[in-house]
């Protein structure tokens, strides 16, 4: 078996305990024992029975903002580097940051979750919300005094609005996963024009369900307007932030949420009485208007006029009826003589026409002579060309004894034309002769 020494199991012991954390923990206790050493605050953090304890320290230097006798007799969760001072063989927690536990750290988590949220502009979707909701679904617990103030105040003060309840746990570790599935299954049923997210009061511990990012998130992304009414005054939650329009009780979201059907009757019959006494005056108008025309007419009495316009009307028809009877006569015997004088006209036409064509008929005979005695005369002149040619012809001299000289392919016509010691060839009838000139 093998001893060790003090050092060597302190040592051990040391390296242990920094492998088995080696990162940073959070630890919740009660603060005690505090005390200061050229600038160390060393302390002690019990358990709630008081049985168990372990050393702290925050060292000189390394995190001055830390005054630890702010949180004495505190509960208290602090972030600390697990440590074991080798040399006294003693476990001890170098702290790195502390708070005091319960609401005030609930607070600070809230404080952090609620700066990321707005950083990132969650809290700035806002919707506008419905002046007339025809149906309000209400998210929160089943059978709560809550849903119950909500129901009685929207059937009270809006009763033609139908209330859509989703129950859900408002309250624990469960809550904000209910909320959210509930919260999705509203959009996705798309039913309701505005929902109400409503629980009673409580600690900061019973509400911090209302603080969980994702179910905030959640609000934020609603396609329908979202009223809260979380807790009593001056609770405030995230998810108020993430709401269009945060209320400080659930019957005050549920008064928000829908006008209110008594000053909508007020408001009706005032624009009822406003309708019939506009109404009332134009009819009235108009009925002085008529009085009025009717008296025009019985002073102008427009039937004696009326006579004497048709009697006026009947005189000039007359008078019209005339003139049109006149004007067809005049025109018909115009019309008589001109067709006389175009009868005329279309028979010396046809007159003409027919000398024409006799005329043209014998130049056309004319013509037709003419060119038949130029076209014989015309064949006689080529076959005599043709005689004249044939005669001309080199083949018939060929016959007759003729021959033709040539000189690479030139005729000579003259022995002047020949050079010395040249080769020539005699064409005669009967083919070519080559031959060669001395000197």
């Amino acid at each position: 078996m093998k001893i060790y020494t003090v050092s060597e199991i302190n040592a051990e012991a040391r390296e242990a305990i920094l492998l088995a954390f080696e990162y940073p923990i959070n630890v919740k206790g009660e603060l005690s024992d505090y005390r200061k050493s050229r600038g160390h605050q060393y302390f002690k953090l019990r358990d709630t029975t008081g049985n168990y304890t372990v050393s702290c320290v925050v060292w000189r230097g390394s995190h001055e903002n830390i005054d630890i006798s702010k949180y004495l007799d505190m509960e208290v969760i602090i972030t600390a580097k697990v440590d074991f001072y080798a040399g006294f063989g003693q476990f001890q927690l170098n702290i790195i940051e502390i708070s005091e536990f319960g609401d005030g750290f609930l607070k600070n988590e809230i404080e952090k979750i609620k700066k990321k949220l707005s950083d990132e502009g969650v809290f700035s979707n806002k919707k506008n919300l419905p002046k007339f909701p025809k149906k309000i679904a209400v998210l929160t617990a089943k059978d709560s005094h809550a849903l119950k103030d909500v129901c009685s105040k929207l059937n009270e003060k809006y009763r033609i609005a139908e209330i859509l309840v989703y129950p859900s746990t408002v309250q624990g570790l469960q809550a904000p996963k209910s909320l959210i599935k509930q919260l999705k299954k509203i959009n996705r049923d798309a039913l309701a024009d505005i929902i109400l997210i409503v629980r009673g009061g409580g600690s900061l511990q019973d509400l911090m369900a209302f603080n969980d990012e994702s179910l905030v998130r959640e609000i934020s992304q609603s396609c329908i307007p979202t009223i809260t009414g979380i807790g009593h005054k001056p609770d405030i939650t995230l998810a108020d932030y993430a709401s269009d329009s945060a209320q400080e009780t659930p019957t005050a979201a549920a008064v928000h949420a829908v006008p209110d059907s008594q000053m909508l009757k007020q408001d009706i019959m005032h624009y009822e009485n406003s309708i019939i006494k506009l109404m009332n005056n134009i009819i009235m108008t108009i009925e002085n208007k008529i009085k009025g025309y009717l008296l025009v007419i019985k002073m102008t009495n427009p039937f004696k006029k009326i006579d004497l316009l048709s009697n006026d009307f009947i005189q000039r028809k007359k008078i019209f009826k005339k003139i049109i009877k006149d004007k067809i006569i005049n025109k018909e015997g115009y019309l008589r003589d001109e067709r006389l004088r175009n009868l005329l006209i279309i028979k010396n036409i046809k007159s003409s026409i027919k000398e024409y064509f006799k005329t043209t008929d014998k130049t056309y005979r004319d013509i037709k002579k003419q060119i038949n005695i130029n076209i014989q005369f015309k064949n006689d002149m080529l076959n005599s060309k043709k005689q004249q040619v044939k005669q001309m012809n080199p083949s018939l001299l060929l016959n007759k004894g003729y021959a033709i000289v040539r000189n690479n392919n030139k005729i000579i016509k003259s022995i002047r034309e020949i050079p010395n010691n040249s080769e020539l060839s005699i064409q005669v009838s009967d083919g070519t002769v080559k031959v060669h000139r001395k000197e």
